[in-house]
């Protein structure tokens, strides 16, 4: 994977940049250090109450509320692909029931499929930068006559795992919808599957 994401870097596709190690390094330990300390309460949590007793499932739940807090913690903390695999997860129950994933997950997670995380339009001045003219020091100063668009709300209308959507007017004054991958993504992505 990471001599494919150095391959992409490399032949100027721009698809993926060139990975950071020591980035996906960092991200998955992450997600390694919350796995390993679910686990731990897991096994703590349970010990000594017979499985199926009324005290064993209040302990189980309770325990999968933790973790879904800490699945969550992670999530927005590694936002990107983790964001996109916690959506995933709170997706799934639908067609699993009580046997698929837990239901603490299933309603902690839920929230980011309807409110990702969003990045401010400072963040996004340099991928829609990439693409259209937006002048002289846009979020912080005004559009004019020079740039692509006339004007772009500030906050999005949507976030994403993956992207956020702003409404904008082009220059002739038609509305559309300015869709802006979050910039640190291709990193990210470069870093986590390096």
């Amino acid at each position: 994977a990471a001599a494919a994401a150095a391959a992409a870097a490399e032949d100027g596709s721009g698809l993926l940049a060139t990975p950071d190690l020591t980035l996906g390094m960092g991200r998955s330990l992450l997600a390694l250090a919350a796995f390993k300390e679910q686990q731990k309460d897991y096994e703590e949590s349970l010990v000594g109450l017979a499985e199926g007793s009324t005290a064993y499932a209040a302990a189980l739940s309770a325990c999968h509320a933790r973790g879904a807090r800490r699945c969550l913690s992670v999530a927005e903390t590694n936002r990107g692909l983790y964001v996109k695999a916690a959506q995933f997860l709170a997706s799934i129950r639908g067609g699993s029931g009580d046997s698929g994933i837990p239901r603490e997950y299933v309603d902690t997670l839920a929230g980011l499929t309807e409110h990702a995380p969003h990045r401010p339009a400072s963040e996004l001045a340099a991928v829609l930068g990439e693409v259209m003219s937006l002048g002289d020091g846009w979020p912080q100063s005004e559009l004019d006559d020079s740039c692509s668009l006339r004007s772009i709300e500030i906050e999005p209308l949507a976030s994403a795992s993956v992207a956020q959507v702003h409404r904008a007017w082009l220059q002739g004054g038609v509305e559309v919808a300015v869709k802006v991958q979050h910039a640190e993504l291709r990193s990210e992505v470069a870093a986590d599957l390096a």
